[in-house]
């Protein structure tokens, strides 16, 4: 997704001044005395990065994991001028993973094994990557940390804290960074400078003044809520789904009807409503998406059998669910926040692996957002050009007009 940055973010002001922040394969370094604000900075980084649709992993060495989380929280909340949007909740859920280290010794190498766990158990593939911790200038290892950026073509941010009379000063620290900048207390402001940018000394940048709480700038009052990107031209969306009866035959429809791609994924002997784009996976690639029926009966409070027909619905679900930005769900959601029937299962994994998912809830007759804690109402539309559908073969009339505006919505005009 692309989203306007936030006007009264220090990112927004700063980018022109630092080329728009970092490159792939480079390393970026906030500096400032403890205690001024280096990681209400770097979530401010880390925003500017989720709502563009960027994966970011966020290293936190000196916090536990749900305190980050509650800062990003704070943080949108005041770019949002004290308002709530779902959408971008969703989107910064998603695209985030949180990491505490607390014990210390997080290492580059440490960093490629964490990197490479990501990638292989939960496919994420961060394009920046936080690490939040008080770092000395003594202990940094610019030149291991730039080798991991440039190896994984990332670009990672990090934190580092000056003192008033003892180490390099900011300026001559930051020589072994590609971009740089420092926070510095002024009164009741603090300065935000940027020393360097794409390898490159900065001369002539002015400093911007920052409220030294919220780290937003000085004199920009409350911003609007950002607004959602267009929708992607139908042309270029694939939709991918099973083609069964009821939510997802009718989700097949729609997308033919608006000129969508369509992949419906199947397997032998499984009898499918909807043909158009079908897909047969192979027993190798279906043994992929093998889960324990016992996790799922655990995470869904189910009673269903190893090796029954649900087993290989769960499985094709797993692969819908991990080829989609996106997740479309028509079900009904309980009072333990599953979502009923089979279809629960592509819910449950696009919570675990952060995709954006919404559920039209035929009993409430309203769409919601998973927010990473709880249900949010909303109104969806179409922001990816990878999108995935299922539900529940009992589709309702009003299930059957929630479909059909969601595509309009995203598309008309």
């Amino acid at each position: 997704m692309t989203r306007d940055l936030f006007e009264a973010s220090p990112m927004s002001a700063l980018s022109a001044a630092i080329r728009g922040g970092l490159a792939p394969g480079q390393l970026g370094v906030v500096m400032a005395r403890a205690g001024v604000g280096k990681s209400t900075f770097l979530v401010h980084v880390a925003i500017s990065h989720l709502i563009r649709g960027a994966e970011v992993l966020h290293v936190s060495l000196h916090r536990q994991a749900a305190e980050v989380r509650s800062h990003y929280q704070e943080i949108l909340s005041l770019l949002q001028g004290g308002g709530s949007d779902a959408a971008v909740e969703a989107e910064v859920e998603r695209n985030r993973v949180v990491h505490s280290f607390l014990s210390g010794g997080f290492s580059p190498d440490r960093l490629r094994r964490l990197l490479a766990t990501l990638d292989e158990v939960m496919d994420i593939r961060p394009a920046v990557v936080i690490i939040d911790g008080p770092m000395e200038a003594s202990e940094l290892d610019a030149a291991a940390w730039k080798a991991v950026a440039a190896d994984a073509d990332i670009r990672i941010w990090c934190a580092l804290r000056t003192h008033r009379s003892s180490g390099p000063t900011p300026a001559a620290a930051a020589g072994v960074f590609d971009t740089a900048v420092v926070l510095e207390p002024r009164g009741r402001e603090l300065e935000l400078s940027a020393l360097r940018a794409g390898g490159a000394e900065i001369h002539d940048g002015a400093p911007l003044r920052l409220d030294p709480v919220t780290m937003l700038v000085k004199g920009g009052g409350p911003v609007a809520k950002p607004l959602v990107a267009p929708s992607p031209a139908p042309r270029t969306v694939t939709l991918v789904s099973g083609g069964g009866t009821g939510a997802e035959c009718a989700f097949g429809e729609a997308a033919k009807r608006w000129g969508l791609a369509e992949v419906n994924l199947t397997f032998d002997g499984h009898q499918q409503e909807r043909t158009r784009g079908a897909r047969t996976l192979t027993e190798k690639e279906l043994s992929r998406g093998a889960v324990s029926m016992l996790y799922v009966n655990k995470h869904l409070v189910r009673e269903w059998k190893k090796g029954g027909p649900i087993a290989r619905i769960l499985q094709v679900q797993w692969h819908l669910v991990s080829q989609v930005k996106q997740l479309f769900v028509v079900g009904e959601i309980q009072d333990d926040g599953t979502v009923t029937g089979g279809t629960g299962w592509s819910v449950e994994l696009a919570k675990r692996w952060n995709k954006t998912v919404w559920v039209y809830c035929q009993q409430r007759d309203a769409w919601h957002a998973w927010s990473g804690e709880a249900w949010v109402a909303g109104e969806p539309v179409i922001e990816t050009t990878s999108i995935g559908a299922t539900g529940t073969r009992y589709l309702s009339d009003g299930g059957r007009a929630a479909i059909e505006a969601l595509f309009e919505r995203s598309f008309e005009g």
